[in-house]
């Protein structure tokens, strides 16, 4: 009749065609998902950290003695590699040597080089400091939390490290020892195990 369409069936085999090129796409789709994935895997996280340094300065890194009832201050070496907290004299005080060189990088977080090896403060898990080779890495990095305690003229902060979370803390000693020291939860309340304080700063 007129206008009737045919009925007529498809070629046979038609469909084959149509079908691998349906799963040639699927599988260059999937193939270009995992390189993505490969090549960024962390996707914006991935983004360099800033290298600028905003201005840097030598200082002693000071705190209160959490395991005394007085004040006596510590201060934080790098002695054979292993970063702790050990008393000095009150003469001291006023003058005396500064270990590290605080480097202020564009970000605002620090970097903190200790002078005798030129190595960096390190967070490298299980709540542990090293020194170790300068890379500009997140696990060399600690920014500043909260506000400023102020005693006796300086201001303390708590520095947490930018890769693990955790705060530059004392670990406990008995008084006049070495204190340990490693990484904390980070208090809000600010204890003293937690503070620290720029001393003797040059430019």
């Amino acid at each position: 009749m007129p206008g009737q369409r045919p009925t007529g069936s498809r070629t046979k085999g038609s469909w084959l065609p149509r079908l691998a090129g349906l799963v040639l796409i699927v599988l260059v789709a999937a193939g270009g998902i995992t390189a993505y994935l490969v090549v960024v895997p962390q996707g914006r996280a991935a983004r360099p950290l800033p290298s600028k340094v905003v201005s840097n300065q030598s200082v002693g890194l000071v705190a209160e003695a959490a395991a005394t009832t007085g004040s006596q201050l510590i201060q934080l070496l790098g002695l054979q590699g292993s970063p702790s907290f050990t008393p000095f004299a009150a003469a001291e005080q006023a003058q005396g040597t500064p270990e590290w060189y605080a480097d202020l990088m564009a970000g605002n977080t620090y970097i903190f080089i200790f002078l005798p090896s030129d190595k960096c403060l390190a967070a490298t898990g299980k709540a542990k400091l090293v020194l170790q080779h300068c890379d500009l890495s997140a696990r060399q990095r600690w920014r500043r939390l909260h506000t400023a305690v102020v005693r006796d003229g300086h201001d303390f902060y708590q520095y947490a490290n930018l890769a693990d979370g955790r705060c530059l803390s004392q670990l406990g000693a008995a008084p006049g020892e070495l204190s340990g020291a490693g990484l904390a939860r980070c208090d809000p309340v600010q204890p003293a195990s937690q503070l620290i304080a720029f001393w003797w700063q040059s430019v």
